[in-house]
């Protein structure tokens, strides 16, 4: 009898202690997980919020049919995930300078909250209660991030003058960081001079309205004249400009009539170029009926052959060369008298045939918005891409600010797709070299596939790590238009394209989250591929102020959801 009472003793006592010491085990492994997914949070101390998360969720769980009770400062420690190379896991090493690992104690014991455990039937043996625990270990894994930018030429959309009914635009911002402008700082700076000036009579009409917006009208705008083809001019600040320029009335007469235009554009465009002060009219003309002298006599210039028709190369003198690679000012009047741009199919008829730094600017941004054709527009604020450019950035300070051995690579699409910036643990390399494209960077449509095809190849090279979570982060603001064969246009293979990369991506483990940003975009399709690729989808839209807060509290997000591992 004392035997059989010794064996049901022992299998009762065993039984009831294998699951306390299953409950303790469950309660280390939520209350370690946690606590360790704080250590990827910014703001506050990451230490105290791991200690109350694992506090928090260790009572989530019962053990000896009561709430998990830990001493925070006695059951959790802080430490360094180690890699073995050889064997390819990780190990702790605690109370290291670096901290990406947390290890939580589940304990009953005698000096502990929750008590020893009790013992049944064992008490006949003088044996009352057992000391009993369970340790869980968490490490934060690194990840090799592959940012996929669209660097298409809508991505300066919102500066466009096209905008003006979806947003704010922001184009006197464009216009004020071009370089030549002006410095706050500098004597006689305004608002209507801040930027550079190109030509006398522009200087003369500065900027004009600052508020670009839904009620904005170009024909009340004080900063841009009307310069139409074929017709007479009645302007009397262009003629004022003239005569200031020393042009007698005789010469005058003749810049402001458009009795010639007809016989060859270029006429029109000559006048249009002396009358915003970009050349000089070199007319050959004698004085006026009052006896005043012609301008090249005035200032002993070679004269032209004095008909009334200006000779767009053999009578004038530039004063203002065309500033950039790509383009001219001949190229910028018919770009402003056309009826099919952006600027007046989205903005508004009214833009046709008016000129000003309004305008110029907007030609910079639409047609020639190329890093090849004009290469200062990277050092502007274009809008959404300036919102972009801040939250990479943002995200890389966040990487860099937790240290948890990241690496980040910068991957960019338009028509064709680059690869910028190898994987690094230096994440503002791809963060600077962000900062220095422009929209159209290299082209203009949008080869999301492509993009993704990118990712993939830097994520599966020899710089990416075996044991590194796999992340690629792919950016729009429009729609995938580029299909398997490079062909621009096809929406619907662009769209199918992409879903296809992304099906590949989440086939190698590589988990893929989308970021949208604006009205336009294809926030449909970039669901479709976050769910492929076993990630989550986020959109920002609204005035320029709203979704770039927005994109900055996405990329926080992304910057700090680290991937948690149980390690013991």
């Amino acid at each position: 009898m004392s035997a059989l009472l010794g064996f049901a003793a022992l299998a009762v006592d065993l039984s009831y202690l294998y699951l306390v010491r299953a409950e303790l085990q469950v309660a280390a492994d939520a209350a370690v997980l946690a606590a360790a997914g704080e250590l990827g949070t910014l703001g506050g101390d990451r230490l105290s919020q791991a200690r109350q998360a694992a506090v928090e969720y260790a009572a989530k769980n019962k053990v000896l049919n009561q709430p998990a009770i830990i001493d925070p400062d006695v059951d959790v420690t802080f430490g360094q995930a180690v890699l073995d190379s050889g064997t390819n896991r990780y190990s702790f090493l605690p109370n290291s300078g670096i901290v990406d690992a947390i290890r939580v104690r589940v304990r009953c014991t005698s000096d502990s909250p929750m008590g020893s455990v009790p013992l049944f039937f064992a008490n006949i043996f003088g044996r009352s209660e057992k000391d009993m625990w369970a340790e869980a270990t968490a490490v934060l894994i690194p990840r090799d991030i592959a940012i996929v930018a669209d660097l298409s030429g809508s991505t300066n959309d919102d500066s466009e003058l096209q905008h003006m009914h979806l947003t704010e635009v922001n184009l006197w911002d464009v216009w004020a960081a071009l370089p030549g402008g002006m410095d706050q700082a500098d004597p006689g700076y305004s608002p209507q001079n801040a930027g550079p000036i190109w030509g006398s009579t522009m200087e003369q009409l500065g900027f004009g309205e600052l508020t670009i917006d839904s009620d904005y009208r170009p024909r009340y705008d004080s900063g841009l004249v009307k310069l139409r083809k074929s017709s007479n001019w009645s302007d009397a600040t262009i003629e004022d400009a003239l005569r200031a320029q020393n042009y007698n009335d005789r010469e005058v007469s003749a810049i402001m009539s458009g009795r010639y235009d007809r016989q060859n554009t270029s006429i029109w465009r000559a006048r249009v170029c002396v009358a915003l002060g970009l050349a000089v009219w070199r007319s050959g003309k004698g004085p006026d009926s009052s006896g005043k002298p012609a301008k090249w006599q005035v200032e002993g210039l070679h004269p032209g052959n004095g008909n009334s028709v200006l000779g767009w190369s053999s009578e004038l003198t530039w004063v203002e060369s065309y500033p950039y690679p790509g383009g001219s000012w001949a190229d910028y009047c018919d770009y402003v008298a056309s009826r099919h741009t952006a600027m007046c199919n989205g903005g508004s008829s009214e833009f046709q045939y008016r000129f000003g730094v309004k305008t110029f600017v907007n030609y910079l941004l639409e047609p020639r918005e190329s890093y090849s054709e004009c290469p200062d527009l990277h050092l502007t604020p274009a809008q959404p891409l300036q919102a972009i450019k801040d939250s990479v950035v943002r995200m890389a300070e966040i990487i860099e600010y937790l240290d948890a051995a990241d690496q980040v690579s910068l991957e960019i699409y338009a028509q064709t797709t680059r690869h910028e910036v190898d994987l690094s643990f230096d994440p503002s390399i791809g963060a600077d070299r962000l900062l220095n494209m422009q929209a159209g960077h290299y082209d203009g449509w949008t080869n999301m596939g492509g993009g993704i095809q990118r990712g993939i190849d830097e994520l599966t090279s020899d710089r990416s790590r075996e044991q590194a979570v796999k992340v690629m982060i792919v950016l729009t603001d429009g729609k995938a238009n580029v299909n398997q064969w490079g062909q621009g246009g096809d929406y619907e293979g662009g769209r199918l394209y992409a879903l296809s990369k992304a099906g590949q991506a989440a086939n190698m483990g590589i988990r893929i989250y989308t970021v949208s940003v604006g009205a336009d975009a294809d926030t449909n399709t970039m669901e479709q591929i976050a769910q492929v690729g076993r990630g989550s989808h986020f959109h920002a839209e609204g005035s320029i102020d709203d979704y770039s807060a927005q994109l900055t509290a996405i990329f926080e997000t992304l910057g700090g959801r680290r991937p948690v591992m149980l390690i013991e």
